[in-house]
This record gives C-alpha cells, sequence and structure tokens, in this order.
C-alpha cells in the first residue's frame, strides 16, 4: 500500500511513505539522510529500516449509541492547547528539539482538532521527527503525553509504534492520570488489554484524590474495564483519598452499571468512606435496582440449621465523634422513607430492621405519643362542651362550683404548649441539619472539584450540577403534609380559646356565639389529626393511608362539580331567586344549599318553581339533576372505587409478598428437612453397604483360613506319608 507525499505540520514536504504489507507487518521506507548535527540514529535502526507492526492508523471508534438532539457530553478533553508563552509546552534541551516535540504533539492536536472518523496517523510524518530528535514522552502544559491521546481516539497499533520507539506507558501527567487512566475511562478494552500485556501499573493513583484506574472505570461506567483490570489482579477494595472504593465512587456519581458489575464480581456494599458515609446508603439514594442486589449482602441463610441471619449494624451509621464535626448520620431506613423507595422497603433485610426497630424503639414511642394526643383531644372536648353549659348567665365561670372546668382549661394549655414547643423543636431540628448538612455537603464537593482535571470535563460538569442541587434543597418538616395540618389545628385552637377568653372578661352573646361556633368547626380537626399518630400502627396504618389518597380525587370531583354548580346556581337565581313563592331560594345562601339538596335527590320546592315558570323549572332541575347527581357522584364514587381497589391491592401484594417469603423461608426448611432426610438414607444405605462388603469380606476370610487350615492338613499327611515312604525304603538297604 502506498501513500502519497504530503506536508506535514513543519510547513516541509515529507517524501513518500512506502507501506509493503507482508502478513501483519509494515515495511516503512524511504527518507534521505538526517542533517548535519542531527542526533544519531536511534536503536531501533535508521528510518530507511525502520520496521512496526502496524494494521491500522485509525481512529478508536467507540461503540456509544447516538440520540438525536442530545449533546453527547466529553469525558476527556485530550491534549491541552498551547495559549501563551508561560503556559507552552514543557521545553527540551534544544530549541530544536523543542520545536520537534511540539510538531509531534501539534499533529495530534490537529487530529483531534479535525475529529473526523477518516483521520489517520502520519507514521512517516511522526517517525521523522522522532528519529530528528522529538522526545516520544514530550508533554503539554498539564503533564500530558502522546500515550494520553492515544489512549483516548487511536488504534492499539499506533500505541505499539510509539511504546516501539521509547514511550513510557508509566509516564503520568501533573495529576497523575496515567494512559491506562485514560483508556479504562474511556472503557477501551483493546487498549486496556495492550497496556496490561505491556505491564502497566495497575494500582497507579493519581496525585490528589488517590484514585486507581479502577477507580476512574468505575466512576465513568466503563464495564468491560471494570471486568479487565480485576481479571489482571486490580484490587476491587482499592480506596482513594475519602477511603471510597470503587463501588462507592460509581454510586455517588450515578453509574447504576458499573456498581451492578462490582457488585456481581464481590465488591462490599457496607463499607464507609472517611465521612462516616455507607456505600448502601448511596446506592439506595441513587439506584434503587441496584440497591436490591446490593441489599443480599447483609442477610445469609444456613441451611444446616436452618436459621436467617442479618447484619442490621452494616445499615446504621456510626454516631460522629465530637472532634470530628458535623457528618450525615442518616439511616438507611430514614432514606428509604424520605425518597419514598416502595420497592426496597419490601426487602427482608428492611423489613426485619424495621420489626427489630419496632420492638426497640417504635412501638413505645408511637403508643406514649399516641396516648398523649388523646389526652390533648379529650382534654379541648371537653374544655369545648363545658363552654357551651352556662348560655344564659353572664358569668362564664361560677367559682368555687366550676374548678373543674379551670383544672380542664389548664391541662388543655399546658398539653398545647407541650405539642407546640415539640413542633417548634422539630422545625428548629430541621432547619439545623439542613444548614448543617448542606455546609458538609457543599465541602464535600468542593474537595471533589479541587481534585477535578482541566481536561476532564465531565465530571466537575456532574459536580457543579450536585452543588446547584444542594443549594436548593429544603427540609423534610415542610414536605409532610401532617405537619401543616398540626399548625392549622394549633391556629384554630389559639383562635377559639382567644374569643373565648374575651367573652370571659367582657361577656357578650356574639362573643359567646363567635367561640362555641369555632370550638365546634376546631373539635372536627382535632380529631381528625389524631390519625397522624395511628398511622403508625399496622392495624389503621393501610386505612389511614387509604383515606390521604382520595383527597386527590376528591380535588378533581370538586373541580368538576363546581363547573357544574355555578353556572346553574346563577341560573336559578335569575329566574326564581329572591321571590317569596319560592322560599328556599329568597336568599343566596338558600340557593345554594337547595341546589345541594338537589344533587343529593334530596326533597326541595319543585312545584313552587313550576308557578313561577312552567318551562324553565323542569328544564333546570332536570338538567341539574342529570349532570350533577348522576354524572358527578357516581364518577366520584367511581374514583374512590378505584383508589381503594389500588391501595387495598397494594397492601395485599404486600401481605402476599410477606407471606411468600413465610412460605419461601419453610419451604427452604423443608428442602433442608428433606435433604438432610436424603442424606440420613443415603448414608443408612452405605453403612448397610459396608457392613454387609464387612461382613462378605469376613466370610471370605474365614473360607479362605479354613481352606488353608485344610491345606496345611493335608500337607501334613502328605509330609508324613513322604516321611513314611522314605524310612520303608531305607530300613531294606541298612538290613544286608
Amino acid at each position: 500500500m502506498k501513500r502519497a507525499t504530503r506536508v506535514g505540520l513543519t510547513g516541509l514536504q515529507n517524501p513518500g511513505l512506502e507501506l509493503e504489507m507482508t502478513g501483519n507487518t509494515s515495511t516503512v521506507q524511504g527518507s534521505p539522510a538526517p542533517l548535519q548535527g542531527s542526533p544519531p540514529p536511534p536503536p531501533w535502526g535508521p528510518r530507511s529500516q525502520v520496521t512496526a507492526t502496524v494494521k491500522a492508523a485509525a481512529r478508536w471508534k467507540q461503540r456509544r449509541s447516538k440520540l438525536t438532539g442530545v449533546v453527547q457530553q466529553i469525558r476527556y478533553s485530550g491534549l491541552a492547547e498551547e495559549q501563551d508563552e508561560e503556559q507552552r509546552d514543557e521545553p527540551d534541551n534544544t530549541n530544536k528539539k523543542l520545536q520537534l516535540s511540539k510538531n509531534l504533539l501539534d499533529h495530534f492536536r490537529h487530529l483531534a482538532a479535525t475529529n473526523q472518523d477518516s483521520d489517520q496517523v502520519d507514521f512517516q510524518f511522526v517517525d521523522e521527527l522522532i528519529s530528528d530528535g522529538a522526545d516520544p514522552n514530550c508533554s503539554d502544559r498539564y503533564g500530558q503525553t502522546v500515550l494520553h491521546e492515544i489512549s483516548r481516539a487511536w488504534s492499539v497499533d499506533v500505541m505499539r509504534f510509539f511504546l516501539d520507539r521509547g514511550s513510557d506507558l508509566m509516564r503520568s501527567d501533573q495529576f497523575g492520570v496515567t494512559p491506562l487512566h485514560v483508556a479504562a475511562a474511556l472503557d477501551y478494552e483493546d487498549m486496556v488489554q495492550l497496556l496490561l500485556h505491556r505491564k502497566a501499573d495497575l494500582e497507579a493513583r493519581t496525585l490528589q484524590d488517590q484514585q486507581t484506574p479502577l477507580h476512574y472505570a468505575a466512576k465513568n461506567d466503563a464495564v468491560s474495564s471494570i471486568r479487565l483490570l480485576l481479571q489482571a489482579g486490580a484490587s476491587i477494595s482499592c480506596t482513594d483519598y475519602k477511603l471510597r472504593t470503587p463501588l462507592q465512587l460509581a454510586a455517588n456519581l450515578e453509574r447504576s452499571e458499573a456498581a451492578r458489575v462490582l457488585l456481581e464480581l464481590g465488591a462490599q456494599a457496607g463499607i464507609k468512606d472517611c465521612d462516616g458515609q455507607l456505600c448502601i446508603t448511596a446506592l439506595i439514594g441513587r439506584m434503587s435496582p441496584v440497591a436490591q442486589l446490593a441489599l443480599s449482602q447483609f442477610q445469609e441463610t444456613d441451611r444446616m440449621t436452618r436459621q436467617h441471619y442479618y447484619y442490621l449494624n452494616l445499615l446504621e451509621p456510626e454516631p460522629p465523634s465530637l472532634s470530628q464535626g458535623y457528618t450525615d448520620t442518616t439511616a438507611t431506613l430514614e432514606v428509604v422513607v424520605q425518597q419514598e423507595k416502595l420497592d426496597l422497603i419490601m426487602h427482608p433485610v428492611f423489613l426485619k430492621l424495621i420489626q427489630v426497630k419496632w420492638k426497640l424503639y417504635g412501638r413505645l414511642g408511637a403508643s406514649l405519643l399516641l396516648i398523649l394526643n388523646f389526652l390533648f383531644n379529650v382534654a379541648w372536648t371537653t374544655v369545648a362542651i363545658s363552654v357551651s353549659v352556662r348560655r344564659e348567665l353572664p358569668q362564664r365561670y361560677i367559682l368555687p362550683q366550676d374548678w373543674w372546668r379551670v383544672l380542664l382549661v389548664v391541662l388543655a394549655l399546658i398539653l398545647t404548649v407541650e405539642e407546640v414547643l415539640r413542633e417548634v423543636q422539630d422545625i428548629w431540628r430541621s432547619r439545623k441539619k439542613l444548614r448543617l448538612w448542606k455546609q458538609w455537603a457543599e465541602l464535600r464537593v468542593h474537595d471533589d472539584l479541587r481534585c477535578t482535571h482541566p481536561m476532564w470535563p465531565q465530571e466537575k460538569v456532574f459536580l457543579l450540577d450536585q452543588k446547584k442541587k444542594i443549594q436548593k434543597m429544603k427540609g423534610d418538616y415542610s414536605r409532610d403534609l401532617w405537619n401543616i395540618f398540626d399548625w392549622l389545628v394549633y391556629t384554630l385552637l389559639a383562635m377559639a380559646f382567644g374569643v373565648h377568653m374575651v367573652d370571659v372578661v367582657y361577656p357578650s352573646v356574639p362573643l359567646h356565639t363567635g367561640s362555641l361556633r369555632l370550638f365546634s368547626i376546631t373539635i372536627i380537626f382535632l380529631w381528625l389529626r389524631l390519625m397522624k399518630h395511628v398511622r403508625a400502627f399496622r392495624l389503621m396504618g393501610p386505612f389511614i393511608v387509604m383515606l390521604g389518597k382520595i383527597v386527590g380525587d376528591v380535588m378533581r370531583f370538586l373541580f368538576l362539580y363546581a363547573e357544574i354548580f355555578i353556572p346553574y346556581a346563577c341560573a336559578f337565581w335569575i329566574i326564581f331567586g329572591g321571590l317569596p313563592s319560592v322560599p328556599s331560594m329568597q336568599s343566596a345562601s338558600g340557593l345554594l344549599y337547595s341546589l345541594y339538596r338537589i344533587t343529593l335527590v334530596d326533597e326541595y320546592e319543585y312545584d313552587a318553581m313550576v308557578t313561577v315558570d312552567s318551562v324553565m323549572a323542569p328544564l333546570l332541575c332536570g338538567t341539574f339533576l342529570a349532570a350533577s347527581s348522576i354524572l358527578c357522584v357516581n364518577l366520584m364514587i367511581a374514583l374512590v372505587t378505584d383508589t381503594f381497589q389500588r391501595v387495598q391491592k397494594l397492601h395485599n401484594e404486600q401481605d402476599q409478598q410477606l407471606k411468600d417469603q413465610d412460605l419461601q423461608s419453610q419451604e427452604l426448611k423443608d428442602q433442608d428437612l428433606q435433604s438432610q432426610e436424603l442424606k440420613d438414607q443415603d448414608l443408612q444405605r452405605q453403612e448397610l453397604k459396608d457392613q454387609d462388603l464387612q461382613t462378605q469380606q469376613l466370610k471370605y476370610q474365614n473360607l479362605q483360613s479354613q481352606e488353608l487350615r485344610e491345606i496345611r492338613a493335608e500337607l501334613q499327611q502328605l509330609r508324613t506319608l513322604v516321611q513314611q515312604l522314605v524310612q520303608s525304603r531305607t530300613e531294606p538297604a541298612t538290613q544286608p
């Protein structure tokens, strides 16, 4: 294959480069003799005899899907541009070497600027530069060498070309990033394999954040690189400057695929960093499906004893020491509840954690709060009823007969002050916790921003986005609508009791009537508030949740009903309003109530309306009855029924899941028992076989012993016969 003459970045016309392809090798030929004063020929031979194993000089095409209209984020920008004299590339000993090294870097900068798939590295030009004295390890103002750029965008043959010409793959930039860091972060499998084959340092660490290539692969979601690095012997539990493992780093940066692979390959989710942050907490907050996989590490089943073991202590953060200052100690269960991770709350580990916490802390605390608020409601209800006792007398309290009423008022006020103080304390704690958490979280982000590389923009963008989210965070207190409802009840109590005290000091019928009306309204909301403390118990909790879900359905119904009610109210007022012949519609309030009764199919003055207008009366009454009673009410019933069914279905599914877990546990125990019985039966069979074998062996030994004795007896008889025969023959010989 021949390439035509091209002009290099030095402005000189390069001689032609002839590549004779023989198998996988190409011979680079042709170039004039070096100029005078040029360095001696390199150890790999003169330029006319350079032989390199070069298959392709093309770009590495990353396997990444391109989404229309979506701007792809740049992970690594490659070599930095030379800006001014103070920030130029590192100089060599001579101006010529400096210029040659600069031309070498500019060649790759030019290719990076064009960024075309058809770009090719000019091996002839690069080989001439290196042969003339360019440093193959020259670097830009951040210390990045050509190998960093090759690891980013070029084929492995280009890397081999430079490694064969003296480039140092161990050399890092000013931030400690090596070519292996780059290839691992970009998930360049072939390049990672080549660098590992060339003995690249698996444990090379960056200078500031002390991160290895495995950290870079994890925080960039490079799944293939993670597998290759771990197969090559990288430590899966290596930590950076904050004692974060690759798994925790992937969780913090929301790299779900990398986190899943690390968990499958044995990474531990129960560890914590230097700030006391649990890895499992980050997984729960950012990637629920991966957290499901991680939670399996916190339970274990012993099949021999048929026991389940839970490592719940690893789910709870340790309280910070006084010298350590503030650290986020949010428990994993708290994160699950705050973010409504319903898929995780039903995991056996969390079910066990809830069961343990309920027995140790929750049951007693919830019972005390329920009893206290029940007394609070009873006290104010009794006070409200007692206010309505003496309506005729100007004295609202007659002492000493009404001492018990005064005692009830004092008790109710004490309970109210206690409730309000607890609410204020919750608000103060929530704001303080949020303020300290924001300071702590911004400090953590600032530490990571300080360690970011200027040529790795994606991480900086993510951290800046996290900083904005931290600044927009709001406290947990205002998220719970029950807290807003509490303050509504306290406000109504204050208004009712305030009007009542004014009526006590300055008795009057309007004040007394106003206090009674306020108390009657307040008592309704007061008893509804008790559901807040009942919902903690499993018996009534689902029912209260169901009522909360109905609020949205009621609001939709009210909107539709108002769309029908308002125009019909105006129409009825135009035709029948203010007429003495229709008494229920003489006032606006009476008319509105009459329309409400029509909606409920109650009695209304239809005959009187017909006498006023025989045409409009049936038209308005019939259409309003159809629209409000038939359409809206039935639609409301359908919405409420659907909500009840959905919540009940979810509750049944949760109960069924618990039953299935118990059933699986029982089946597991039965299987273990059956397997144990089978093992016992096999053992008994084996023992019987051994006994039979031993019996047969014993019989065989006895038979052999008997045969041996018989043989010995026969031999003895034969010996005796032989002796007798010999003796009989020797006796005649001795007689003559």
